[in-house]
């Protein structure tokens, strides 16, 4: 029996999760303060702190996942059923990478605006009674239970536009047309060259071929074969990290010039 897939108006669970932690993290700051507000003009300044605390709030929230997954990989035994899948999902991009971190927060803050005042909107469609302070408590209070779907139907959005882009640039890669894969290596840094404002690109050349000959040396024992490019994407070496290609001594990856280009920083 085929099993149904996911509704296509239906956040996926990590929306619903990203909402509600986000929802329930505003919820707090604002719950907390309210209790100090004494007019309109400190219940406002009360939301925008709250707003602004939820970038650096989630951004560290992010790079605590990462963190964690770094050391789920390293404990995951190779017994388990679709290892390698596993392993290349939890090692992905999306965890890695200061500036992976940062565009959670910013995900956080703009997710956090739209969706607040489209909660606050809601409220006040049922609630429309004049401005004076009990009626404002219970619009915010409605506002603060509409949040978390709101916010999850954000964060929604934003992964079918990443998917979106996703499906595009596999249409549109040489892969599609039967050519040689381009370098990840170069597409990452044409990237980050354009997340930064440069308008020149490096140009993509075709990847070689590649051999999977390396092992990297891990809690005493030796983990492989891999090639160069999955010791960058799956093992992260740093400089430190002990490597070895077939059969020779272990050296550290920062001896061999030949790995320079394929090094984490950390």
């Amino acid at each position: 029996m085929k099993i149904p897939s996911w509704p296509a108006w239906f956040p996926y669970p990590i929306s619903w999760l990203r909402g509600f932690v986000l929802s329930r993290s505003f919820g707090f700051f604002v719950i907390s303060g309210i209790s100090e507000v004494s007019n309109t003009g400190d219940f406002f300044i009360l939301l925008t702190v709250a707003w602004l605390v939820q970038p650096f709030v989630f951004t560290f929230l992010h790079y605590l996942t990462a963190a964690t997954i770094e050391v789920a990989i390293t404990r995951l035994p190779s017994q388990v059923p679709n290892y390698d899948r596993i392993h290349k999902w939890l090692t992905s991009k999306r965890c890695s990478g200061t500036w992976r971190h940062w565009r959670e927060g910013l995900n956080a803050f703009v997710v956090l605006f739209f969706g607040f005042f489209f909660s606050l909107f809601i409220g006040a469609l049922i609630i429309a009674a004049p401005s004076d302070r009990e009626s404002s408590m219970w619009k915010l209070r409605i506002a603060l239970y509409c949040l978390p779907v709101a916010t999850a139907y954000l964060y929604q959005y934003d992964l079918w536009a990443r998917q979106r882009r996703a499906a595009k640039q596999e249409r549109r890669s040489p892969a599609a047309t039967n050519l040689p894969a381009p370098n990840p290596i170069e597409q990452e840094l044409n990237q980050l060259s354009a997340d930064a404002g440069a308008t020149r690109m490096r140009p993509v050349r075709p990847a070689p071929p590649e051999v999977a000959d390396w092992y990297v040396f891990r809690s005493g024992k030796a983990e492989g074969p891999y090639t160069a490019l999955q010791l960058w994407e799956i093992q992260k070496i740093t400089a430190r990290t002990k490597v070895r290609r077939g059969e020779a001594e272990w050296q550290r990856a920062g001896e061999i010039s030949e790995l320079a280009k394929f090094l984490t920083e950390k």
